[in-house]
Order: structure tokens, then C-alpha cells, then sequence
């Protein structure tokens, strides 16, 4: 499959991208490499190959989910200007009708 200097033009005009004579041209040399190379790629024989979901094997590295105190009300109470009935109250952004 190759890309000709026409569609990349299409595909430059979809992507609101202004290309012209050598930079077409360039563009559509770098498609056409990069479908080779995925052309290239799919004659890997990976027969016994193990399904991967990451390459290096990791396992879920997350900390253990453990409750901890949570930050004092007071003293957040204490740094906010306004602050009512729990809550940081702040100056109106959206208006509603």
C-alpha cells in the first residue's frame, strides 16, 4: 500500500495543515517508509509468543489501600477566607437564569 502525494495533500487539508510541493512529497516518502516498516513488522513470526499487556512484565505496583487521618478541619477552616458549613465558599463564576 502506498501513499501518493495526493492523499497526503487530503490528509494535510483534513488536519487544517498547510503543506506544499517538497513538503508533500517528504510527507508522503515518511508515509510510505512507515508502512513499510509496519509491513516489515507483521512478517514477525510470533507463534508461541506470550500475549503481553506491558513488555517488561510489571505487576500492579500500588501501595495498599489503608485508611489514614484525614487533615483537620480547623486548621483549613483557619486558612480559607470563607469557608461554611464545611465547604470553601468562593465568588460566583457561571451565572444561572
Amino acid at each position: 500500500m502506498a501513499i501518493s502525494v495526493a492523499e497526503v495533500q487530503k490528509i494535510a487539508s483534513l488536519s487544517k495543515l498547510r503543506l506544499e510541493g517538497s513538503e508533500l512529497e517528504k510527507m508522503a516518502h515518511d508515509f510510505n517508509g512507515i508502512l513499510d516498516f509496519v509491513a516489515q513488522i507483521k512478517t514477525a513470526d510470533t507463534q508461541g509468543a506470550p500475549a503481553l499487556d506491558h513488555p517488561l512484565g510489571h505487576t500492579n505496583a500500588a501501595r495498599e489501600d489503608k485508611p489514614i487521618p484525614s487533615i483537620d478541619q480547623e486548621a483549613i477552616r483557619k486558612s480559607a477566607p470563607k469557608f461554611e458549613a464545611g465547604f470553601f465558599v468562593v465568588p460566583r463564576v457561571i451565572e444561572t437564569e
